[in-house]
């Protein structure tokens, strides 16, 4: 058994009914080749993010979209995962051309400089909108009050909506969440795996072909010409071993020269994860020096405190206290309010002071949702999730099991030190011939001989020191790059208050 998303829990009935009546509709229209770029207008929506930003993803969305809602959390980790890299056009196409009062607001606040604040606050309504509510947002977040109701009582902005409705119903754009990606189109509530992969494709293609967005998409198709097809869901494959890396700093326990390393997802508040810890200590007690544990943080949406339980891990591991910690929380029957986490860690030996400081100023915020971010990425989608030498391993497992499993992973790695492989780059002999991205931090990933980082790896490096706020190793891993890496690299460091 695992922690799984919540939208898989509430949605699975609902998602089959829709999709038969998808199907159905469907066979009636063309949608977009998802190989193809589309030339897809701004128009003048909104915009966030760096103007020169390698990617832009142009949305069209409405507040009271079931599925716009559900792809937010996606979105900010899409966000996390590439700072300072994609620049969001934010349009809007209503499903209810008579109920647009949610969109016309967040233009009322744009107008005021706060589209951002208000377009996630009207998100989290999930699609509850009313005068009363925008009105409540619109004082919190300091809007000039009566410019803000003005301009909804003259519908200043229906003119505006009309226009991005009309932009997508000349491009065949039909529901929403819609999004280009560089002109390359993604149509619904996808996973983070399947945009991290586009936007993947589109820095590459944006590196070999320099140029502002309107020169990316000028020779792009004008509107909808393809079958739509539904894009398979894709799993963990089994019997594929996963880049993966060593995590954050302080979150091993174990040998470096161990034979077998298992790196495990896991969420504080999750029952399954506090199960299968004292599984994974009992067996790396039965196997000392020969297997060592990560833990990586995938603090589940659904899981109210699981967030700061997890910024608090990484208070406490920078005082090299991360596995104490890690013990009281599980062995703490599910309580991590902040109290609670407060007491864990004093028990755990944990300097007191500076782990207020850290959960205050939510200092290890983005680092907890840059690791989760890298795990949906790779296709990890509950917890506790375990690769064994990049093997994975989805849901808690007994003790049997698992030493089945990881005697396996022992008799493997005995060959290849056998064949002349040193203990110490076992790990890293497999992770040579692993699958997939280590998109948190690339440099993390253990190397036999020194392999000098990708251009796109070394740029998440620096981004993940940055939101690490070692400004010193930001700046060593920066040393190497130039021109738009350069850039880029800057750009996401600026984002963590980091001048490199």
């Amino acid at each position: 058994m695992n922690c799984i998303r919540v939208a898989r829990l509430v949605s699975v009935v609902a998602s089959v009914a829709l999709a038969v009546a998808a199907g159905a509709a469907r066979a009636d229209r063309l949608g977009f080749d998802r190989a193809a770029v589309y030339k897809v207008p701004r128009g003048a929506a909104p915009a966030s993010g760096p103007r020169d930003a390698p990617v832009t993803i142009v949305a069209w969305s409405d507040y009271a979209c079931a599925y716009c809602n559900r792809v937010q959390g996606t979105l900010d980790h899409l966000a996390r995962l590439y700072p300072g890299q994609l620049r969001w056009v934010h349009r809007t196409l209503p499903l209810d051309d008579d109920n647009t009062l949610a969109a016309e607001a967040a233009l009322a606040a744009d107008a005021q400089g706060r589209f951002l604040p208000m377009n996630d606050r009207l998100f989290g309504l999930g699609g509850r909108v009313d005068r009363a509510a925008v009105e409540l947002i619109a004082r919190e977040l300091g809007l000039d009050m009566l410019r803000f109701r003005g301009a909804l009582d003259t519908r200043a902005y229906r003119s505006a909506i009309d226009a991005d409705a009309a932009d997508a119903r000349a491009l065949g754009v039909s529901g929403t969440p819609m999004f280009f990606v560089n002109g390359r189109p993604l149509n619904g509530a996808q996973s983070l795996r399947v945009f991290a992969e586009v936007v993947d494709e589109e820095l590459a293609r944006a590196a070999q072909h320099p140029g502002d967005y309107d020169a990316q998409v000028a020779a792009g198709r004008t509107f909808a010409d393809t079958p739509e097809v539904a894009r398979p869901r894709r799993e963990l494959d089994r019997t594929t071993l996963y880049r993966m890396g060593l995590g954050l700093p302080g979150h091993q326990i174990g040998a470096d020269d161990a034979l077998v390393t298992i790196v495990v997802w896991s969420d504080f508040q999750c029952p399954f994860c506090a199960r299968q810890a004292p599984v994974l200590a009992q067996l790396r007690r039965a196997h000392l020096g020969e297997l060592r544990v990560i833990y990586r943080h995938m603090a589940m949406a659904f899981h109210r405190n699981a967030g700061l339980a997890a910024e608090a891990g990484v208070a406490a591991a920078a005082q090299g206290k991360f596995w104490a910690f890690h013990d009281q929380v599980f062995a703490g029957g599910g309580a991590l309010e902040r109290a609670d986490l407060e007491r864990f860690a004093a028990a755990a030996g944990v300097e007191l002071v500076a782990l207020r400081a850290a959960l205050d100023d939510r200092r290890y915020r983005d680092v907890v949702a840059a690791e989760a971010a890298s795990a949906e990425a790779l296709g990890v989608d509950g917890t506790p999730t375990m690769f064994i030498n990049g093997a994975p391993v989805s849901g808690a497992r007994d003790a049997k099991a698992l030493e089945r499993l990881v005697e396996a992973h022992l008799a493997h790695a005995r060959e290849l030190v056998k064949a002349g492989i040193a203990p110490g780059d076992v790990y890293a002999t497999v992770m040579a011939k692993a699958a997939g991205d280590e998109r948190a931090d690339p440099s993390r990933v253990p190397s036999a001989t020194h392999i000098e980082l990708r251009s796109d790896d070394r740029v998440r490096a620096v981004a993940a020191a940055c939101r690490g706020r070692d400004a010193v190793r930001a700046a060593e891993l920066a040393g190497p790059l130039a021109g738009d890496a350069r850039q880029r690299a800057a750009r996401a460091c600026a984002g963590s208050g980091v001048d490199l």
